[in-house]
């Protein structure tokens, strides 16, 4: 833009020009336009933007500032270097009303570099230069690494707009595909990111001239985030696409501002308990509150929740932080109401819980009045060998009454000899000896007690030295006479 002109435009806004170089106009001028928007003062907006649209107007006052007509309007003019674009459409049928986009934690706006681009629907590609010796901040991302380019889009003009993108588009940076995700996730509107192009510019040397582009099909058809949103889509929908700086904020700052700011007291906490227990309506027990983060499962650090949420379980700061960085919902993953970065607080009474139980502490029982207790099991009394641990299966024990064994000889001393003795504990069911048969399972084990004697049985008579060997099968276990005998 000519110096003529940026001095009417000046001189038209009353801003002081005299002596005034380029720079320091394009630079007053660019304070007034954020001064506007930050007053909300549309009639001033609208007058230096007519300004900046039709800089004729300005060296020639007495045609007075002839309003936007309904008819649709000529592509403005490129902004002169270093004035930020206002947010603004910049080549739409009468609109008015600014762009902007919902604040968000992660990042801030510093000044939109580049023109906003209008994608209209017969078109399939739009495109923003941008050269770095034009935008001195360019000059700084290189020692501030929190600044970046990032593009963003939407598709309804005004004020706190989601970013949208076209249901089926592409970023390019000078040739090359931007990875990213541009449709955020499904069914959450508002959930998509703006797309960071500051890996893909290149500031060195100043004069390149970076391509920014935009490729997009079916403009009017809105993407399921929009659809999701009640906002439907008809054939004039459209989608306005603009380059920021922004100035990002890590997950670490925002942990330490959510532990230095808003406190849900443990006194507050403990009140609202006994107050829901008073109710007459309602009969209190005691409840289960898990330290574990719904989020990461691990045991919570920094436990917040929102101020409206009024249940008393908790989520892990950093997990849900680290969470909204990738998608953006706000959404309280244990009510599922909305929990805003500005509503989080920090739990006293969870927190007090955390700090006074070791880190094995999964979980805690809270009584009606606010008192709380580890759950802790203590383990039974032995009772000697009536106890025993039936989930091992390696360790098998046999229980051997040695008056059973000895009623059982002297009941049967005919077949003592053939028949071994059959445990009163066994993996595998018992077969009839009369048939045996060939089997691939180990051989039941031999018992030998060594607590009887012979004077405590009676005489028996011994069995003959051989018997017919056609009923034994060939993996029969011999049976081993008890001690004494001869």
């Amino acid at each position: 833009m000519l110096n003529k002109y940026l001095t009417a435009i000046c001189k038209a806004e009353r801003i002081p020009c005299a002596g005034a170089v380029k720079a320091i106009m394009q630079q007053r001028i660019q304070d007034n336009i954020e001064k506007y928007v930050a007053e909300g003062n549309v009639v001033k907006f609208n007058h230096i933007k007519g300004l900046l649209a039709n800089p004729e107007d300005a060296l020639y006052p007495n045609g007075g500032y002839a309003p936007y007509s309904s008819s649709p309007a000529a592509p403005s003019p490129r902004p002169a270097p270093g004035i930020q674009a206002p947010r603004y459409m910049a080549n739409g049928v009468g609109s008015q009303t600014v762009i902007d986009f919902k604040p968000s934690p992660f990042y801030t706006i510093q000044r939109q570099i580049g023109d906003l681009k209008t994608c209209p629907a017969h078109r399939n590609n739009v495109e923003i230069s941008v050269q770095a010796q034009n935008w001195p901040i360019l000059g700084n991302l290189e020692t501030d690494k929190s600044l970046r380019v990032m593009a963003f889009c939407t598709s309804d003009p005004g004020m706190r707009q989601d970013i949208s993108f076209p249901h089926q588009s592409e970023i390019k940076v000078n040739g090359g595909d931007v990875k990213a995700n541009l449709r955020g996730l499904k069914n959450k509107p508002g959930s998509t990111r703006p797309v960071d192009l500051t890996p893909y510019l290149r500031l060195k040397p100043p004069t390149y001239p970076n391509k920014i582009e935009m490729t997009y099909a079916l403009t009017t058809k809105a993407s399921p985030d929009l659809l999701e949103s009640a906002i439907v889509a008809t054939p004039t929908t459209t989608f306005y696409f603009m380059v920021y700086v922004v100035k990002t904020v890590p997950v670490e700052e925002l942990r330490k501002k959510i532990e230095n700011g808003k406190k849900l007291s443990k006194e507050s906490v403990i009140n609202e308990m006994v107050s829901k227990a008073a109710d007459p309506d309602i009969v209190a027990t005691s409840t289960v509150l898990s330290l574990k983060c719904p989020l990461s499962t691990l045991r919570m650090d920094l436990p917040c929740r929102s101020t409206a949420c009024r249940h008393n379980q908790c989520f892990d700061a950093t997990s849900y932080l680290q969470l909204q960085e990738q998608g953006p919902t706000w959404l309280c993953p244990i009510c599922n109401n909305s929990a805003t970065f500005e509503t989080l607080a920090v739990d006293d009474y969870v927190r007090d819980i955390i700090t006074n139980t070791p880190r094995s502490v999964d979980q805690v029982t809270i009584e009606p009045d606010g008192k709380w207790s580890t759950n802790t099991r203590t383990p039974s009394p032995s009772k000697g060998n009536q106890d025993f641990d039936i989930e091992g299966d390696d360790d098998i024990i046999e229980i051997k009454d040695s008056k059973f064994l000895s009623l059982r000889n002297q009941s049967t001393p005919g077949t003592s000899a053939s028949t071994p003795p059959t445990s009163l504990y066994s993996r595998e069911p018992s077969t009839a000896m009369s048939a045996p048969r060939p089997s691939n399972k180990r051989p039941a084990s031999s018992v030998i007690d060594l607590t009887l004697s012979d004077e405590d049985e009676e005489p028996i008579s011994r069995a003959p030295k051989r018997q017919s060997t056609a009923a034994f099968a060939s993996n029969q276990v011999p049976h081993f006479a008890t001690p004494g005998r001869s």
